[in-house]
This record gives structure tokens, C-alpha cells and sequence, in this order.
């Protein structure tokens, strides 16, 4: 700080509702990371900390608070945990702009979250699925289990994406259906894990390439608006292309998750009595997971199988360490014996 400069004033009467609000206000992030901002400072932050004065909120109300958090059966663990990120960012934002003097989260252990187990369908119930799906939709788990795709995305595939000669499937787009969309199912030209993504290719088995080639001489793709995002503008702002997109619903409109969900994927997995553990219908995002793990317990590099289905290698290793721990006992020995010292040769043996 310059000499003779004066630090800005701590605010004594600013609430957490205030600060929490102009803090909202200033989000540059995607759309729907914002909504999910909104609703855990209204639902949740808001109705326990929104009264209070900033400056008066200490380290142990915190600590309390969170005990209050992993004690409350009714709040999943990682609800609990998107709830502490939030509230952690709200007040390091406070500090960074000297709202308050210190930071009550400061070395606070978030919710404890038990890490999270996903259901790895068998060779057998894939092709089971796809089986008993109604034809019009069939083709979307197969694009989970062949291709490792993300519901949204498996929903947005069109035919400018598909390269039968390369073998690969470009994936670019999802379905979107949110407040900015005014909740219309919307093909969008981004993907979901990062603004600065454009693209990610993936190849496709023998028998999508021919599935997807059947399933277009039967049902041609419809024309839809894509819209052509950029990054840092609103969807209202972007410009608008066209395409030919794939699955439709029987009303011609673009798929929404909701409805696939309790139209075609609930329905049949209950038909065909596939439950996890503790009874629960498996995701459309365990499909993915089905991919990401054979691919690794099969050997696949961890960078390819990161690049093919859009994650950095980083988040890859915590979410599947454990069948990385795995190629260590398998690739172990081959490991051990690269630098191996060398046999001795007959001749110096004999010597």
C-alpha cells in the first residue's frame, strides 16, 4: 500500500444476503453454474447466514455449521459439499475486497464426502438396453457405452459430426434446456466441461458406425437451429446455424433429458431389473463410466481415454485411481524388468 493511503473501511452493518447478492451479480461463469449458485444461496445459505453481519461471523459458527451440515441425514454429502464451495467463495470474495477483515473459513475441513461409487454395466446389459429401447431413442445409450458421451451430448449428435471413413465421431454440441433457452431444448455448439473445449473426437466401434447408418436411411435427420456459441456471451447474443440432428421426439422437437429419462431409459431398465447395490436405477452417466473404466482396466493410456471423452487427466486419476492402482499390479513386473540388470553372456560367464 502507497504511503499516506488509507485501507478501504470495513463495512460493519454489510449482511452475508448482501454481499452474497452483489457477489452473484458479478458471475462470469456458464449460465447454469450461476442458477445452481442462486439456488444454494437462496435455499440454503441465505435462510442461515443472510442476517448475519459479515464481519461478525466467526471460524467456530463455521465449524458448527458444518457439523450441523454432515449430521443432517436429509442433505446428500455432496450437496453439502457444492453448499460449503459456495459459501467459501462468497467470503473470500468479502476479504479480496475488504468487506471483512479476516477469513472465517480460513483452515475450516468442508462436509466430509464419502467418495462416490458408479454403477459399470456389463457387456450384456448394454446390449440388453439397447435391445429393449424404443427404436427412436435406441441409438443414445450406445453412443454412452460405445463412445463414452455425456447424456446432453448423446442427445446433440447430427450428421455433420459423423466421419464413417475415419471411423471417428466428433462430439461438439449438447442439448441444453434452461432458464437462457426460456427451457426449449436448444442445440448448442459447447461443450460441457469447458468454454475453451471446442471439440473432442472419439472413435467409433464397427458396429455404431453401421448402427448410425441404419438408423439414418430409416429416420433422416431433421433440420434444427444450432446455436454458435462464443465464449463470454449470452446464448441470446450468439449467432445461429443450422444442422441436421438426429433424434427427435415423436412431437418433432429436439430430446430433453427429462423426458428421456421418464419416458424411455426409467422404463427400461426397470423391465429389465438392472439396479445397483442398493436398489437404484443406474444413470445414463454410468454409461460412461462403463466406457472410461474398460478402457482403462483394458490398458488404454489415461491421457487418450481423458482426451476421447473431454477431462483432464487429472480429474481422470481421482475419479478412477483405483483401477489405476489396478495396472499397477498388472504392468508391475514388465515395469520392474525394463531396467532389469542384463544377464551375463555365456562367454562371460564361462570367463
Amino acid at each position: 500500500m502507497a504511503p499516506g493511503v488509507a485501507p478501504e473501511p470495513v463495512e460493519a452493518n454489510l449482511t452475508f444476503r448482501q454481499w452474497a447478492a452483489d457477489w452473484l451479480g458479478r458471475r462470469r461463469a456458464k449460465e447454469v453454474s450461476v442458477q445452481g449458485y442462486e439456488s444454494a444461496v437462496r435455499v440454503h445459505l441465505n435462510p442461515r447466514w443472510g442476517n448475519k453481519r459479515l464481519r461478525t461471523i466467526k471460524k467456530a459458527q463455521v465449524e458448527a455449521w458444518v457439523q450441523e451440515m454432515e449430521a443432517n441425514k436429509k442433505i446428500a454429502n455432496s450437496t453439502a459439499e457444492g453448499h460449503w464451495k459456495v459459501f467459501k467463495m462468497i467470503i473470500k470474495d468479502a476479504l479480496q475486497n475488504g468487506k471483512i477483515a479476516s477469513n472465517p473459513t480460513y483452515e475450516v475441513d468442508g462436509p466430509y464426502v464419502e467418495a462416490s461409487t458408479s454403477y459399470v454395466f456389463s457387456t450384456d446389459e448394454c446390449w440388453a438396453i439397447y435391445d429393449e429401447f424404443p427404436e427412436r431413442y435406441r441409438l443414445i445409450p450406445m453412443l454412452g457405452f460405445a463412445c463414452g458421451l455425456r447424456q446432453a451430448e448423446a442427445l446433440a449428435v447430427c450428421d455433420d459430426v459423423i466421419d464413417t471413413d475415419s471411423g471417428l465421431l466428433t462430439v461438439r454440441r449438447q442439448v441444453l434446456r434452461t432458464k437462457e433457452t426460456r427451457y426449449r431444448p436448444t442445440l448448442v455448439d459447447r461443450l460441457k466441461t469447458s468454454p475453451r473445449l471446442n471439440t473432442k473426437e472419439v472413435p467409433m466401434p464397427p458396429y455404431l458406425s453401421e448402427a448410425l447408418q441404419e438408423y439414418m436411411e430409416r429416420q433422416p435427420p431433421r433440420v434444427a437451429e444450432n446455436v454458435l456459441w462464443e465464449h463470454k456471451k449470452t446464448i441470446t447474443d450468439c449467432k445461429r446455424g443450422t444442422v441436421g440432428a438426429l433424434f427427435w421426439s415423436a412431437r418433432r422437437n429436439l430430446i430433453c433429458r427429462n423426458h428421456f429419462n421418464d419416458d424411455a431409459w426409467k422404463p427400461t431398465l426397470r423391465k429389465l431389473g438392472i439396479k445397483d447395490e442398493e436398489g437404484n436405477l443406474p444413470t445414463f452417466h454410468d454409461l460412461r463410466h462403463t466406457f472410461i473404466s474398460t478402457c482403462l482396466q483394458n490398458g488404454i493410456p489415461e491421457h487418450t481415454v481423458a482426451a476421447w471423452v473431454g477431462d483432464s487427466v487429472e480429474e481422470l486419476r481421482r475419479t478412477y485411481s483405483h483401477l489405476l492402482r489396478n495396472h499397477a499390479d498388472t504392468h508391475g513386473a514388465i515395469a520392474a524388468g525394463l531396467t532389469a540388470r542384463p544377464a551375463p553372456s555365456a562367454a562371460s560367464a564361462a570367463a
